[in-house]
């Protein structure tokens, strides 16, 4: 059944305040965006606390980020578009600064290496951006840029300034911005200790496989 685009909008009231709750982001941090349809977006509108949205601070703007309806839209708008053209299968973006994913934002970081098939499995990899000027056009090419070097990854680590996650509704966009912050402490205390574990090739390859659809206990079998 469609939703309306009230319920989307409520939508986006919940994941605000399931975000702040968690402290995934803080004060009038972070943006939240569904595609509703080929050329409209509902995106939260400039500067209010997440954790206190209403429905009149969700804006509706074209794919080319005219206001339709509402307020004044987020700043990152053009990162969002950038996204929705970019990957015909996005419904939602959410944009959050969880302190230990920006905490790596701020580090020198590359996830070639993987140490929790949950990575692969909810996050579809992490991509990672090189430093852009916030809200300036060089947000949303640098994100264009990564999502077209890795068209399967749906997670872009944004250097210096928080993450970005893609669902094909706002509740798994969601879901996904609470894993990357859980896998990232869980790494960061690996690096603690001072020996993370990785997966080898032949243990990603059937991680691939699991992912691809194939039948757990053959998996295990072998590798193809």
């Amino acid at each position: 059944m469609c939703k309306t685009e009230m319920q989307q909008k409520e939508e986006i009231v919940e994941a605000g305040k399931s975000l702040y709750d968690k402290g995934l982001l803080v004060g009038t941090d972070g943006n939240i965006s569904i595609r509703l349809s080929e050329q409209e977006v509902l995106i939260t509108a400039s500067g209010f606390c997440k954790g206190r949205l209403t429905a009149e601070q969700i804006t509706k703007v074209d794919m080319e980020g005219h206001v339709l309806e509402g307020l004044k839209p987020a700043r990152d708008i053009r990162m969002h578009l950038a996204v929705y053209r970019e990957c015909r299968e996005a419904k939602a973006v959410v944009h959050a600064h969880p302190p230990v994913t920006t905490g790596y934002a701020m580090s020198e970081v590359s996830f070639e290496k993987t140490a929790l098939p949950e990575v692969l499995f909810a996050l579809k990899g992490i991509a990672v951006t090189e430093y852009t000027t916030p809200t300036t056009v060089e947000v949303p090419l640098e994100v264009s840029r990564v999502m077209a070097e890795d068209p399967e990854c749906r997670t872009i680590l944004l250097a210096n300034h928080g993450a970005l996650t893609i669902g094909s509704d706002v509740g798994e966009a969601f879901y996904m911005m609470e894993t990357l912050e859980m896998f990232l402490k869980a790494n960061l205390v690996s690096k603690l200790l001072g020996n993370t574990r990785y997966l080898d090739e032949v243990q990603m390859e059937k991680v691939n496989r699991l992912i691809k659809g194939e039948d757990p206990d053959s998996v295990i079998g072998g590798t193809k």
